[in-house]
């Protein structure tokens, strides 16, 4: 009876996709700090430790076009049983490379793509879940759980660095992640009210090329892709610059990565408590002036440490601020479709992200000057985006 009653709670599918996306997220966080010391411990360059990042987001992203058909055809519960044994494999296979970059590579790797289940079903739930208003406010949280693991990780991942080792983030991810498989075997529900049609391999193709020219799709999505890139870029630069630049410990680097988590919080907050309020636009357009200001500072004060993390702080502001926007502009519109809309956008984003963050992380060494650069193309990528949805609506009218 507890049970039951605990489980038709309108708040526990918003329970699980915040759970959901922090456990597909943890390891990017976790491992963060670490990656000075891991590039010490397998005497290599530093964009070489840099891929763990890259390839768990590669992982992420491509194996969502596939849970996404799956978890309409099949339902979420199945899914979820599905991904987290691919994500625990990866992780007993992470053990196996302590020693070895390449094999502890394909454990992360095999890690993003079980991930990748916990992506769709965390939007998945909310979509299924929640109408008008308090859908807003679902990926509202659902954006604020999102921005904040990734940064908030670090402050783990760094004292377990210093105080046991790199080696005992696998651990911690291991737990987590079976601990989640066990709380869900009791608790989750499956929020599919309507069984989904058979899975239809050129039905699936034939939705996904249909979305990917949509322009509703494509002007939400784009806004997550920018704000992604440069949060990820930021995320796998800023041990190196913190920690190599500034001479902070692993733990230390934790510590001080509190106060952007908390710039994430605020700005998935604001938007919260003010879209409804303001035009979206206006919202879009205040979050998309902060890298500019970001990258101005960074400029000017790189030589100070609380300059550079009020400059990363702006950042996580930002990016708070616009992904619940980008993801309730595409569930409200696109209600009927959460599995394959879910799968589409985050393979687009997680890919992206990937391809542009280990390009940049190669071409760039990790410093202030490189993270404004890449800070100011942000700014005017997000600001081009709108631009470019405010002619292609006034287009029509005009003629």
């Amino acid at each position: 009876m507890y049970w039951s009653l605990l489980v038709s709670y309108s708040r526990v599918p918003l329970f699980f996709s915040i759970a959901f996306i922090a456990c597909s997220q943890l390891t990017n966080g976790l491992l963060a700090p670490a990656l000075p010391e891991m590039a010490t411990h397998f005497a290599v360059e530093e964009h070489l430790v840099q891929r763990l990042i890259v390839v768990f987001i590669l992982g992420l992203g491509i194996s969502q076009l596939f849970y996404g058909p799956l978890a309409d055809s099949y339902g979420r519960r199945r899914v979820f049983w599905m991904g987290q044994a691919v994500f625990l494999v990866g992780n007993l296979l992470t053990f196996l490379g302590f020693n070895h970059l390449d094999l502890l590579l394909a454990g992360v790797l095999i890690q993003g793509l079980g991930a990748g289940s916990n992506q769709i079903l965390a939007r998945c739930l909310i979509s299924d879940s929640y109408r008008g208003k308090e859908l807003k406010h679902g990926f509202a949280w659902l954006g604020m759980a999102a921005s904040v693991i990734p940064v908030l990780g670090p402050v783990i991942g760094g004292i377990v660095t210093a105080y046991w080792g790199w080696h005992y983030l696998f651990v911690i991810i291991g737990i987590a992640g079976a601990s989640l498989l066990i709380i869900a075997a009791k608790l989750l529900p499956e929020t599919q009210t309507e069984v989904g049609p058979p899975l239809n391999l050129n039905r699936v193709a034939n939705d996904y090329l249909s979305l990917a020219f949509d322009r509703h799709f494509i002007h939400y999505s784009s806004f997550a892709w920018i704000a992604s890139i440069g949060l990820m870029y930021m995320i796998s630069s800023a041990p190196f610059v913190l920690q190599h630049g500034f001479g902070l410990s692993a733990d230390d680097f934790g510590l001080v990565m509190i106060i952007p988590a908390a710039g994430l919080a605020l700005g998935s907050a604001f938007t919260r408590r003010f879209n409804g309020r303001w035009p979206e636009q206006h919202i879009l357009l205040l979050a998309s002036l902060l890298p500019f200001i970001a990258a101005f500072i960074l400029l000017t004060h790189s030589s100070t440490l609380i300059w550079v993390i009020v400059a990363m702080s702006l950042i996580s502001i930002s990016v708070g601020a616009i992904y619940p926007i980008s993801q309730s502009g595409l569930f409200g519109h696109f209600s009927g479709q959460a599995g394959t809309v879910s799968a589409l956008s985050g393979t687009t984003q997680m890919t992206l992200t990937a391809l542009a963050v280990g390009g940049l992380t190669t071409a760039f060494m990790p410093s202030p000057s490189a993270m404004a650069i890449i800070f100011s193309v942000m700014a005017l990528a997000l600001i081009l985006n709108m631009v470019i949805q405010i002619v292609k609506v006034k287009a029509p009218t005009m003629q």
